[in-house]
């Protein structure tokens, strides 16, 4: 592309006419004509049946599997990744059942490897690519269009993201993409196969991810808006039955526990300055940024206008209850996160990409996603090439901005720099834990309490000696890791207490072990990263 841009003529694998006429034109037009053509000639095999591409670009997918896979290579779990480990090892049906179910298994696979664990999370976000190109074939676009929104959702930051780490979006995504490709399948394949297959995959969603319900009753709502009377309840019947019993195993969950962890997920990602319906609706509007690129999320936010104004139900209702149930969240809670949202935009997908669009667009749509992607995934490998300039900047502290009063005590990231390096430095804090309490003659084994659950969830995955780890005063893990509902009233007569220095003490805590000493303070260090500190209490009763 680039021999192209300078002098003006072709490499050999495009055509004779091509090569003549690109010197016809200015060398930026050049970039953005040669673009288009290297999606349309080299990864395109227009000599094959219409779903089939060049070997091109499955050697272009392998080195994208193989470079996310390299760049997660030797980075510690971060603590949401942590709680998804921990969770997955005392599997329970209330909350991301199918992905924890798959991280369980490979860590029985292979104990302690963290490129294994997140490798069925990279595996799925090829799926996923594969799945989108072939959604967009279903709905009609060329082969060089459906390439180009393939390549744009593989490198947006949120699907790279998602699918590199451990994250429920890397499961939900594939299980979404394939029930929006079985809808589209009804439209040439009729009979009630078609729609039972779509429940299951519309289920699996679910089991990924709460917010996969709101998907799927777009597509419920499909079937009864746009299909005849006399068919519309037996077609809802196929869909429906299937995705209810896969289904099931969650809503049993969540009925015996009165819908109690949905409940307590009310103050994620509340933004506490926002009190304005109008400033909450324009950060609702604008949040998916950190997620994709300015020029992809036009594409889409363009895609739902044409949507709405020539409806295809099948596109618009799942978008709308998406995305609808989430301003809803934003306009009464403030709560507001980008990635939210962005499953709702995978049926709108094809439509971003089949009206006119100017070749710069697709190039930028693309060029920047790649960029924001590789960006954020070198700094996280290597946080220490970012962290010194983020801290000069008045935007590092933007981060506390984000995250609610109720989670500043749970989430102890301040800035943007510290949300980098939190993927570092763990398995040596939880070794000199250890090595500190031998030193000092403390009981090994006594159990391990914070409020802070980076603290316990990351210490049980890399720590050597066996030992309970709890949570207190955060109701997210009640039936999880809760340390009163665990051992309550019956509590042991010491315990350790762990928390970021400077954080303050709970009184819960306090009522239950009266006397307190602090054995030590250790610090998390990485190289590049400024050092956390961490305050190490006894508590005895």
């Amino acid at each position: 592309m680039f021999y192209a841009l300078y002098t003006g003529s072709a490499p050999d694998f495009f055509p004779g006419d091509f090569s003549a006429d690109l010197r016809l034109f200015r060398p930026s037009k050049r970039l953005l004509i040669t673009s288009d053509h290297l999606i349309l000639y080299r990864f395109q095999n227009i000599h094959g049946s219409p779903n089939s591409v060049n070997p091109s670009w499955w050697i272009l997918l392998t080195a994208y599997t193989l470079l996310k896979l390299w760049l997660v290579a030797d980075v510690e779990l971060g603590k949401d990744e942590a709680v998804y480990w921990y969770w997955s090892q005392h599997l329970d049906a209330s909350y991301a059942l199918l992905p924890f179910a798959i991280l369980k298994l490979a860590h029985a696979i292979a104990p302690h490897q963290e490129w294994f664990l997140r490798l069925p999370a990279i595996l799925l976000g090829t799926l996923s690519t594969v799945l989108i190109y072939k959604l967009c074939r279903k709905q009609s676009l060329d082969e060089r269009l459906s390439l180009w929104a393939a390549a744009a959702f593989a490198l947006s930051h949120w699907t790279w993201h998602t699918s590199s780490y451990l994250h429920p979006d890397s499961f939900l995504v594939p299980c979404w993409l394939s029930a929006l490709y079985m809808a589209r399948q009804t439209e040439t394949t009729p009979g009630l196969q078609t729609y039972m297959l779509m429940g299951i995959a519309g289920g699996c969603a679910v089991l990924c991810k709460y917010s996969g319900a709101f998907l799927v009753s777009g597509l419920g709502l499909w079937i009864l808006l746009s299909h005849p009377a006399q068919e519309r309840w037996r077609l809802l019947a196929a869909f429906a039955l299937p995705a209810f019993i896969v289904t099931s195993p969650l809503v049993y969950a969540q009925l015996s526990t009165a819908f109690y962890l949905p409940q307590t997920l009310s103050t994620l990602s509340r933004i506490e300055g926002l009190s304005n319906p109008f400033s909450r609706l324009f950060f609702f509007i604008a949040n998916p940024l950190l997620f994709v690129s300015p020029f992809l999320l036009y594409l889409l936010y363009r895609g739902l206008k044409h949507a709405i104004k020539e409806p295809d139900l099948q596109i618009l209702l799942p978008a709308l209850c998406t995305i609808g149930a989430f301003l809803f969240f934003a306009l009464t809670r403030g709560q507001i996160k980008g990635n939210w949202i962005l499953p709702g935009f995978l049926s709108l997908w094809p439509l971003a990409f089949a009206r006119t669009t100017k070749r710069w667009l697709l190039v930028c749509a693309v060029a920047f996603g790649l960029l924001q992607s590789i960006v954020i995934s070198v700094g996280l490998k290597y946080p220490g090439l970012y962290s010194a300039l983020g801290e000069r900047s008045g935007l590092d502290k933007t981060y506390v901005e984000l995250v609610s009063n109720k989670d500043k005590g749970r989430e102890p990231s301040y800035s943007w720099s510290e949300r980098l390096c939190e993927y570092s430095g763990w398995r040596r804090f939880t070794w000199d834990f250890e090595e500190m309490l031998q030193r000092k003659n403390i009981y090994s084994p006594s159990p391990l309490i914070s409020t802070q659950y980076s603290i316990p969830f990351t210490m049980a995955y890399y720590g050597l000696t066996p030992r309970a780890y709890y949570t207190i005063d955060d109701p997210r893990f009640r039936d999880l890791t809760d340390f009163s509902a665990a051992v309550g009233p019956s509590y042991p007569a010491t315990a350790l207490f762990a928390i970021r220095t400077g954080t303050a003490w709970p009184e819960s805590l306090t009522d239950i072990y009266p006397r307190r000493t602090q054995v030590a303070e250790l610090r998390r260090e990485y190289p590049g990263c400024a050092a956390v500190a961490y305050q190490i209490f006894q508590v005895d009763r």
